[in-house]
């Protein structure tokens, strides 16, 4: 599943006739794409294209060319891709397949694609290195969480935000207030519009002096009453809650809430005297009877 990025400020910025020729332009070429790569387009209507591919490895090369095209009017394309059986039904196919690609190209930001582990496994060697792994996300409509990897175009500067979780509706019912930050002896604490640095550089507010620990490493932030962390890093962070839930990042981001315990390199050792401790505190907010 391929969708256009920026067609509804088009429409706003164009007559509604230039902008649907610019927009059935883009359109045609996605087509061309697909076909190119040995793909089937199913359909394509508003400002995307579903298509289905024999081979994880086509469906990438058609989704990495979509990307990567030059794209008129600042306009950019995103998309998601999943492998698995699927039924087809009056010109259209159906599907967990066909849902889950659906969910991923939703998730993914302007120039870039997300596919799940079932189509990273069967890429070749080249494809799996132009990749990185995201962790893993809860779906909306899925009872499991799906493993998610993801290439991007090195212009764009947006980046996916993992949600690690479905978050239950008695944790939407209050806010978060602050959160505190422990490495070993020293306590940082931080709230609404203010931003915590961790990495191996001096001016870092959470200095590490590991050699794997990039010197800027990580940002952590509180914005709209939500703590995120955001790495920079060329070897990751890892992310544990106090459940034991992990979630594994390279140069993207994701939610932080409750507790846990925040790592500085993905391939290290899980070491507690080199972790970071969190914990945010929320206000409740009671409902009205």
């Amino acid at each position: 599943m391929t969708d256009i990025t920026g067609s509804t400020q088009l429409y706003e910025r164009e007559s509604n006739r230039d902008a649907l020729t610019q927009i059935d332009g883009m359109l045609h070429r996605m087509r061309e794409i697909v076909e190119a790569a040995g793909g089937i387009c199913v359909k394509s209507q508003g400002d995307d294209v579903l298509s289905y591919f024999t081979t994880s490895e086509a469906a990438f090369q058609a989704g990495w060319a979509m990307i990567n095209e030059r794209w008129p009017r600042r306009l950019s394309v995103h998309a998601g891709m999943y492998f698995g059986d699927f039924i087809t039904h009056e010109d259209d196919i159906y599907g967990r397949a066909v849902n889950t690609a659906a969910r991923l190209a939703s998730l993914a930001k302007p120039g870039e694609l997300l596919l799940g582990d079932s189509c990273y496994d069967d890429l070749g060697e080249t494809s799996k290195g132009a990749v990185k792994l995201i962790g893993d996300l809860a779906l909306r409509g899925q009872v499991s969480s799906t493993r998610v990897y993801a290439c991007t175009v090195s212009e764009m500067v947006q980046q996916t935000v993992i949600f690690s979780r479905a978050q239950p509706a008695e944790e939407r019912v209050g806010r978060t207030e602050f959160a505190e930050f422990r490495f070993q002896d020293q306590l940082w604490q931080i709230k609404e519009g203010q931003t915590l640095t961790i990495g191996r550089a001096a001016d870092c507010d959470i200095v590490i002096g590991l050699a794997w620990v990039s010197r800027s490493h990580a940002t952590v932030s509180m914005r709209h009453y939500q703590i995120e962390i955001t790495d920079h890093s060329s070897t990751g962070s890892v992310m544990v809650r106090d459940g034991g839930e992990e979630v594994r990042l390279h140069r993207r981001a994701t939610l932080l809430s409750g507790a846990g315990v925040i790592y500085c390199g993905i391939g290290t050792t899980l070491n507690p005297e080199q972790a970071v401790h969190f914990s945010t505190h929320t206000l409740r907010i009671d409902a009205a009877g």
